[in-house]
């Protein structure tokens, strides 16, 4: 593979018009990161054509997997059907979500011919900022906009109430206008944020850094999403203990221990927390494993096909009295895989992330303060997914795959200062 010279200009400007608009994705709305995917995507492949694509061993790996396990997810419906494991073929948006994976490859391929660090740390920071704003509004006024319909959002679903009667409490989605991609976005951009508050030179730096984690925490917070939240906390911990030393370290401490006292004298906040584990054991997440699981014993192999989790799993509701919302796929993210691409499509997928991990690590001991926070992003994807298949909400997927792709990017030290 060969790469475009870094003095022409026509591909770089490219690669930072795809790389700031999918940076305003992260925040604004899940079109615009799926725009800015697709134009990091036709940009890589335009590369590839012109043999001008020059990449690390460990980064050609993970592409290659990256692109061997889209071939497969595009290629499977039709084996389910060939099979008889699938009568039909998927819905085309959730079949589109195959573009999906391959869009942290494309990013570190856009990224061989310059990232704009700087533009994009600013990009993030006040859209993340502002979004975080408006989630805290969003969590105490029932605003009266109406979604256009095109967003495919209820103003009752915008309305949901966990607070009481007395003291309501909205869910709030910042930009997104929906809680869990608001949240599960939020856990995405921690990452880097926290690398960046433990690594950076600058004071100031580090200093505003470290108000974007507190708008992050809050976005996690004022959503109601308790596995982000979770999430988040235990990211935080973590870069506390691996970035940080003395005063910061238990400044930051400190602040993770206020946000779960916060959770649990909050009343809303402490009976969603009371519930999680009923829900995972006994509740509506073992119902959407357990469903999962039949569709794996049924189709070990080939699966029912990529995106036809919801047809195959209603088509057991006579006997699981799975319902429609929890049928859209098994709640975890290895379990669908199996469900839908089969024992093919769970290794590819374990060979993605692993290969990825790898790549990060190193670059991670070689001092990448980009790879350092796309590590703690990848730490904070697979808790969630755990409890969520979080290639579903295509925005919270696009997400993480962006902060793994600049974390395979090469010239992060400049963020340093």
């Amino acid at each position: 593979m060969g790469s475009a010279p870094a003095s022409s200009p026509r591909p770089r400007s490219l690669a930072t018009a795809a790389l700031c608009l999918y940076a305003v994705g992260l925040f604004l709305a899940e079109g615009v990161l799926q725009a800015g995917a697709a134009l990091a995507v036709a940009l890589t492949l335009g590369l590839l054509v012109a043999r001008r694509l020059r990449l690390a061993p460990d980064v050609r790996a993970y592409v290659l997997a990256s692109g061997a396990l889209c071939l497969w997810q595009l290629v499977s419906p039709a084996v389910a059907l060939l099979t008889g494991a699938a009568e039909r073929w998927p819905r085309s948006s959730r079949y589109g979500q195959t573009l999906d994976t391959l869009a942290g490859a494309a990013v570190a391929c856009v990224g061989t011919l310059g990232v704009p660090w700087v533009a994009l740390g600013i990009i993030v920071a006040v859209g993340w900022g502002v979004s975080a704003v408006l989630g805290v509004y969003q969590h105490f006024v029932p605003w009266a906009w109406e979604p256009p319909a095109f967003l495919k959002l209820s103003r009752e679903r915008l309305h949901e109430n966990f607070g009481t009667e007395e003291s309501p409490h909205y869910a709030s989605g910042g930009f997104f206008f929906h809680r869990l991609r608001f949240a599960h976005g939020a856990v995405a951009v921690l990452g880097p944020a926290l690398a960046m508050v433990g690594r950076a030179r600058s004071l100031r730096t580090r200093g505003l850094a470290a108000l974007v984690v507190l708008a992050l925490l809050v976005s996690t917070y004022v959503s109601f999403a308790r596995a982000a939240l979770g999430a988040a906390v235990v990211v935080c911990v973590l870069a506390l203990l691996l970035l940080m030393r003395g005063t910061a370290r238990r400044v930051g401490l400190g602040v993770a221990v206020a946000l779960v006292v916060a959770v649990l004298v909050t009343p809303a906040w402490s009976e969603r927390a009371g519930r999680a584990l009923e829900n995972v054991v006994s509740g509506e997440r073992a119902l959407a494993m357990s469903v999962g699981w039949r569709l794996v014993r049924e189709h070990p192999l080939v699966g029912v096909g990529f995106g036809n989790h919801k047809p195959a799993a209603l088509r057991t509701q006579a006997e699981t009295h799975i319902t429609d919302l929890l049928a859209t796929d098994a709640h975890n993210l290895w379990l669908t895989t199996w469900a839908e691409t089969g024992l093919i499509g769970l290794v590819l997928q374990a060979a993605v992330h692993g290969l990825l991990a790898r790549a990060l690590w190193r670059r991670h001991r070689d001092g990448s303060l980009a790879a350092t926070g796309a590590l703690l992003s990848f730490v904070g994807f697979h808790i969630l997914s755990l409890v969520h298949y979080l290639p579903f909400h295509s925005s919270v997927h696009l997400s993480f795959a962006f902060v793994w792709g600049l974390g395979l990017s090469e010239g992060s030290e400049v963020l340093r200062d």
